[in-house]
């Protein structure tokens, strides 16, 4: 006999699936977008327009490496500077 339990585990595991899924969404759209923005105008500051080469949109049309340091740039400034106005690391 199937017990009531049983029945609820299929859409939970569903509902569980899908909220992982908009999870790592929400994720990769945040490091992404954030990320790319803020690192994009950090090292075009610092590097006087030189670097990246790639338009501030253009996180799509950037090559691996170029994506993955001013995304990591990006990330490091805004947690420096919410470190910096804090008073603690986040």
């Amino acid at each position: 006999m199937i017990d009531l339990p049983d029945w609820l585990d299929a859409p939970r595991g569903l509902l569980l699936g899908v909220l992982r899924f908009l999870w790592w969404l929400a994720w990769d759209i945040c490091i992404e977008t954030v990320g790319w923005s803020v690192g994009w105008c950090v090292l075009r500051t610092v590097t006087l327009g030189r670097s990246p080469q790639d338009r501030l949109g253009g996180v799509d049309d950037a090559d691996s490496g170029t994506a993955i340091l001013v995304e990591i740039v990006g990330l490091a400034v805004l947690a420096m500077g919410i470190w910096w106005l804090a008073g603690e690391w986040p």
